[in-house]
């Protein structure tokens, strides 16, 4: 019995894997390890070749640490020889170069050139050490780009360079621009996505893509100006600055954000609050109701501060379709008389389609309790506030444990 049913099993193999279609083969193989990927093509003959396929190359932390042991040059022999093999498009392709891992600058041209001649869709080069390494400029010539993601690079164009027509999402982190790259970089027409975090090397931006969606900027001072007029189809933006700095002009405050009627979600934290907060009330350019808006999320808000909260209940005003409301209060630490904000400074406000509303505070004040009995009385369809006190530390006592109240 069983040499038969020995025989049976040698006279029928069936290899289920590598019976699969393509399709379902390659979303296999995109779940490896690139390592992984390549060992797969020990498993038959039908395997020797299928990994120089796959749509995805991932060389980051995974890759960059089982090579640990090798010199410097082999590692960028292993991705160029890699890239050589890969036979077909390239969908996606991702770099981090570790910050014990100098790559040089003409490996990485060559290796983008080869993207570019593959049709290659997304990029994500990641620079994690200590100084900006020049943009390889072969990357001006993948013009198939939908997504590119930079982080810790300088970026200057090339001649004749216009824009990236097909870019889709756009993330910079810690660039370095130069000369007029900033602006060639978001008129992209595509775009629906970009997102600037502590990059330097302007202090204007100007999206002239119609078809922006999302904006997001972080960065350490506010940008002296954001023109957005020509983005008609805004709906998400995050404006995030550590502080106010002085690289703004009072005179350009109601021209920093323009466009906003259709924004649906909106984020402000320290630096752009205390901005807005110096004209008291809403500057010009949002003075107009914005009826869209669904989401606001304020961080960083002084409540000891009556300019701050002037600005805070002015955008409440003008926000009359509002449903989620997120603050954060500020920590300012030896302020013993608080400014007291006139309770008539509350009135004239009607927020219906509030539902939810989270509040967190160092400290509780006269303020605080004000503005959280303004919102119970003006929002009639309020399902859910919480207060949070947060945890702070005093002088005398050390560390101090409040319990959270809701």
């Amino acid at each position: 019995m069983t040499a038969r049913f020995h025989k049976i099993v040698v006279a029928d193999p069936m290899d289920r894997i590598s019976d699969l279609p393509s399709h379902l083969i390659d979303f296999i193989l995109q779940r490896l390890q690139l390592q992984d990927v390549v060992r797969t093509s020990l498993l038959s003959s039908k395997w020797r070749y299928k990994w120089t396929s796959v749509p995805k190359l991932d060389f980051s932390n995974d890759f960059f640490q089982k090579c640990r042991d090798l010199e410097l040059h082999e590692v960028s022999s292993t991705i160029t020889e890699i890239l050589l093999i890969h036979d077909g498009p390239l969908d996606e392709f991702v770099l981090c170069i570790p910050e014990n891992v100098p790559i040089k600058i003409e490996s990485l041209n060559k290796w983008i050139l080869c993207l570019s001649r593959k049709g290659i869709k997304e990029l994500e080069l990641w620079n994690l050490q200590t100084d900006p390494c020049e943009t390889p400029s072969h990357i001006f010539s993948c013009q198939g780009l939908t997504y590119l993601q930079l982080q810790n690079f300088k970026l200057s164009t090339v001649p004749n360079f216009s824009s990236f027509k097909s870019l889709v999402y756009l993330i910079l982190v810690d660039i370095i621009f130069e000369s007029s790259a900033i602006d060639l970089m978001f008129g992209c027409p595509s775009l629906e996505m970009l997102s600037i975090s502590y990059c330097s090397g302007f202090e204007c931006i100007n999206v002239s893509s119609p078809a922006l969606e999302v904006l997001h900027v972080q960065g350490e001072q506010v940008i002296k100006s954001i023109y957005l007029e020509k983005a008609k189809r805004m709906t998400d933006v995050s404006l995030m600055a550590d502080n106010p700095g002085d690289n703004f002009d009072m005179d350009t405050i109601s021209n920093l954000i323009k466009g906003l009627s259709e924004v649906e979600s909106m984020c402000f934290t320290e630096g752009y609050i205390q901005i807005f907060s110096t004209a008291y009330t809403l500057p010009k350019s949002l003075q107009k109701p914005l009826n869209c808006l669904e989401s606001l999320e304020l961080e960083g808000v002084n409540f000891d501060d009556t300019t701050e909260l002037l600005f805070v209940i002015s955008l409440l005003k003008s926000s009359p379709n509002l449903e989620k409301l997120f603050i954060q209060g500020n920590y300012i630490a030896g302020v013993d008389l608080p400014q007291i904000l006139e309770k008539s400074k509350y009135n004239g406000c009607c927020l219906s389609h509030l539902l939810t509303v989270h509040i967190k505070a160092y400290k509780p004040c006269e303020n605080t309790m004000n503005f959280i009995r303004f919102l119970l009385a003006n929002s009639t369809s309020l399902e859910l506030l919480t207060f949070y006190i947060c945890w702070t530390r005093t002088e005398t006592n050390g560390t101090s444990f409040k319990k959270c109240s809701s």
